[in-house]
């Protein structure tokens, strides 16, 4: 079995909301490709990060006041990064480091500063956090699917001529004032699901790996997982989200 690199970005800085579960998520998938999973912190100690070097790169979403130490040690390697991303190699980002791929972030007290550029979206720091769910239809590695990921809004995005990750049938989205969720360049996928989103939504998991094996030249991997009682839960979830939600707010008049 051959090694299946992960890299977790900056883990004590970018920790919010539980999402190891991301990290557990890709390592289990990526057993059941047939590969042996690693995961290798990569933050401030780290020496020549090279991100061709690994399979799929993730970060989680932490507080908007550390984005400007992340990006001014992650700035060097932005040339890197993109090659990354057009090399079709999967990436997830999830919650407010969204931002910090992008070109501008405004804090709640109308401080400014840059982002690293590599999206076309614009952060806008909110004033209260927002908490709910958002249930999307996406496209990933060609298979249509529907996403349910529970959303912690510490960021409005406005996005720039960029395509969207997923369309929104229900919850806050992006900004919500659109019906966009996320953005996706390639196979790089920046969400506001959280949950975390790849052990709520498996059947994600599985494409992130599959795309993963493909650029290594491995082919189309067989995966095979039993995804019934994440089926089910999602179903669950979706039922409360598009009829029990609307019920309970009804009858708070």
């Amino acid at each position: 079995m051959s090694e299946f690199k992960i890299a977790w970005l900056f883990p004590d800085t970018m920790y919010l909301h539980g999402e190891r579960g991301n990290i557990l998520a890709l390592a289990r998938y990526a057993e059941f490709a047939g590969y042996t999973p690693s995961v290798v912190k990569v933050d401030f100690d780290t020496e020549d990060f090279d991100p061709a070097a690994y399979d799929i790169l993730f970060m989680a979403p932490g507080e908007v006041v550390s984005f400007p130490s992340v990006i001014q040690w992650l700035r060097p390697y932005r040339d890197k990064l993109e090659a990354y991303v057009a090399s079709g190699r999967p990436m997830l980002v999830t919650g407010t480091s969204i931002g910090l791929f992008g070109r501008k972030i405004t804090r709640e007290d109308g401080t400014v500063f840059e982002g690293l550029g590599m999206i076309g979206l614009e952060t806008k720091e909110r004033d209260s956090v927002y908490g709910d769910d958002d249930y999307f239809r996406v496209n990933y590695n060609g298979e249509e699917m529907e996403i349910i990921g529970s959303t912690i809004q510490m960021c409005d995005f406005r996005m720039e001529d960029e395509k969207p990750f997923g369309e929104l049938i229900y919850g806050y989205g992006n900004n919500g004032k659109d019906r966009q969720e996320g953005v996706q360049v390639r196979n790089a996928v920046f969400t506001n699901a959280l949950g975390p989103v790849l052990v709520c939504n498996p059947w994600l998991t599985k494409e992130m790996i599959r795309v993963a094996a493909a650029v290594r030249g491995d082919g189309d991997v067989p995966i095979d997982a039993d995804m019934s009682l994440e089926k089910k839960s999602f179903e669950m979830k979706k039922d409360f989200n598009l009829h029990k939600k609307t019920n309970l707010t009804n009858c708070a008049g």
